[in-house]
């Protein structure tokens, strides 16, 4: 096999910043303490399947970027076919806030980097990625609104910087540069899409439903 990964007993929870090696189907239950919700990881592996889970992973060798890591890493590998599927996930209450957005962004896209270390190993195999999101609570309307007010934001300033001497002006604008950063983000992201480097990827959404108090994600992980 061209992963290894620490073992996980059936009667232990996943550490954060480790990963783990799953050999045969079962669930991991991952309970984030930030939003207080349940996600129940489900991995069906096959003959001659096996997969890897990290909660928070990143590679030892990689410097923590601000805490900047998804909270679902996960692998399933078939080597007999050279074909594996990954998904990088991050647990969210609630999203609709820009900085909420550019957050979630910022964890997706270091995991996915940390997720290509790991393939390195299986560069001759073809890949089915998902990346994307769990929440109780996607607020369309809000981003929507973010959207427009920081396009209105972004033109007032732009047109105040053309009554500018040119020295200030150039200041002016360089401090621009982060906003519509921004902006291109939530663009991006209303369009369910993530940009990682010069590459566009999907972004797949998963709405937690209310089960007796908590709210819960079921998400199969399988490579068929």
């Amino acid at each position: 096999m061209k992963l290894k990964g620490e073992t996980l007993r059936e009667d232990k929870a996943a550490e954060p910043g480790r990963l783990y090696k799953i050999g045969a189907c079962r669930t991991i239950v991952l309970e984030e303490s930030d939003t207080d919700d349940i996600v129940y990881i489900h991995f069906d592996i096959r003959d001659g399947q096996y997969g890897m889970y990290g909660n928070e992973y990143k590679p030892p060798f990689a410097a923590d970027q601000g805490g900047k890591k998804a909270d679902i890493l996960a692998l399933v590998v078939d080597e007999r076919r050279n074909h594996f599927c990954s998904w990088v996930l991050d647990v969210k209450k609630a999203i609709g806030g820009e900085d909420v957005i550019c957050h979630l962004v910022g964890q997706l896209a270091e995991s996915v980097r940390h997720k290509r270390a790991i393939a390195t190993y299986l560069e001759d195999f073809t890949e089915e990625q998902h990346i994307g999101y769990i929440t109780r609570d996607l607020q369309r309307g809000r981003i929507q609104e973010s959207i427009r007010k920081k396009r209105a934001y972004l033109e007032k300033e732009k047109a105040n910087i053309r009554q500018m001497p040119v020295l200030i002006g150039m200041e002016a604008r360089r401090s621009l540069l982060k906003e519509e950063a921004k902006l291109k983000i939530l663009e991006a992201f209303w369009r369910n899409q993530i940009e990682i480097g010069k590459d566009t990827f999907e972004i797949e959404g998963h709405i937690s439903k209310e089960q007796e108090g908590k709210f819960v994600c079921d998400l199969k992980v399988a490579c068929s």
